[in-house]
């Protein structure tokens, strides 16, 4: 937590998004477009669904929210958010299912794994902006 210069009270910690996705564009261009946003948001980028665990069990503060691509090379979105809701320490943080697939049964399966929303990945960076700035709002992270 960050103590005020002035006050000597402690403030608050930024809201934190977590992307996992092993797309290096793709992490690059959803961290743009939080930038975007022109809102105190801090964002963390994880290269695949086996890191998330040990990382969430070794920070100080939880994110807010986890970005979680469906479809990742070593470990899954599917089964790297059965992991999260079956970990009692992590099984609240909200999680929102990212993929490129046209495919309803992928966002059944992850509703039905207990994500809290599914959404398809944008094809343009203006939608992305556009997606992201619904999440800020949706997830109340500024």
């Amino acid at each position: 937590m960050t103590v005020h210069s002035l006050t000597g009270f402690r403030l608050p910690p930024a809201p934190s998004v977590w992307i996992v996705d092993d797309d290096e564009d793709d992490q690059l261009f959803i961290r743009s477009a939080f930038k975007e946003t022109h809102k105190p948001i801090s964002v963390r980028a994880l290269a695949d669904g086996d890191e998330l665990l040990p990382q969430l069990t070794d920070c100080d503060e939880l994110p807010s929210l986890i970005l979680l691509d469906i479809n990742m090379n070593r470990q899954d979105g599917f089964e790297t958010l059965n992991q999260i809701r079956n970990a009692p320490n992590f099984a609240h943080l909200p999680v929102v299912m990212l993929t490129t697939s046209s495919d309803i049964s992928d966002c059944q399966r992850s509703l039905a794994l207990g994500a809290n929303q599914c959404l398809t990945k944008p094809t343009t960076y203006k939608q992305l902006v556009s997606l992201v700035k619904e999440l800020t709002e949706d997830w109340a992270l500024a």
